[in-house]
């Protein structure tokens, strides 16, 4: 037993963690059937599966797994983990091994997820400087535009679509793909109109359905003497931190008051 608990902190956060711990669990529990399944966003992930062979590899709901499974019993764990299993545990000792083993494994994944998020916000800063003296001086609003869409999509690590009123793509600067129509939703123009930004944080369910098949996770618009010029929607394909989100929003509030104070139409 010492020997696998020693592999298992060894293994903490690989794929083989759940493998070894798939079969210590499911020697431990007497069962015939075991699955250890995580809730992540909207999704619950098989980890690893003994004495079952499931359909796929994640599922929309639990209940569809508990489904296909039948007659289970559960166990909730730290980190959004759940164990389904046939048989039973004698020894209590190990329940609570288990749930000091995700506990460990979600310090180091926050762990990890925090050193990601300090290098991007490093990155992402020292853009906000570059932004600021780029775009501080008088300009032709078209040369603002695709300076502010460039330097968005290098530093946030995204693709940047603009859009003129009337919802059609004007130009992009990245490699996603982006509508070439805008859909927006009630009340969502009226919004855009008196300056109100959208974001993944705070779309409806509706919204999110949509603009998800497009990565989309900002749409902020751009006015000049209170009257709506441009649209700007940010897509990306990884999960936006809610730490970056926070360094979004200071860009966003410098590079409108810049567009409205510093652009100038070409005669």
């Amino acid at each position: 037993m010492n020997n696998i608990v020693y592999q298992l902190a060894i293994y903490l956060g690989t794929p083989s963690f759940y493998n070894i711990l798939g079969d210590l669990l499911l020697k431990e529990s007497k069962s015939t059937k075991m699955v250890i399944v995580r809730s992540e966003k909207d999704k619950w992930i098989i980890l690893d599966s003994k004495g079952y062979n499931p359909e796929q590899l994640s599922y929309d709901t639990f209940e569809e797994l508990l489904l296909k499974l039948e007659e289970v019993n559960i166990l909730r764990f730290p980190f959004n983990t759940y164990l389904l299993f046939d048989g039973k545990f004698k020894d209590k000792n190990m329940i609570r091994m288990i749930s000091m083993l995700f506990d460990k494994e979600e310090e180091l994944y926050e762990k990890y997820r925090l050193e990601m998020v300090v290098d991007r916000l490093s990155y992402q800063l020292s853009g906000i400087e570059s932004i600021v003296r780029m775009l501080s001086k008088k300009m032709d609003e078209k040369i603002f535009m695709d300076t502010l869409l460039s330097s968005i999509s290098e530093i946030f690590f995204s693709t940047a679509g603009l859009y003129s009123t009337d919802k059609k793509l004007l130009k992009k600067f990245g490699k996603l793909s982006l509508p070439d129509e805008l859909e927006l939703f009630e009340n969502m123009e009226k919004n855009l109109n008196d300056g109100k930004a959208f974001n993944i944080f705070n779309f409806t369910d509706e919204q999110k359905a949509y603009y998800e098949v497009f990565n989309i996770k900002y749409i902020m618009p751009y006015l000049k003497n209170g009257i709506l010029e441009y649209i700007l929607v940010i897509s990306r394909d990884t999960e936006l931190e809610k730490e970056e989100a926070d360094v979004f929003e200071t860009v966003q509030k410098i590079t409108r008051f810049f567009f409205e104070e510093n652009t100038t139409e070409q005669e």
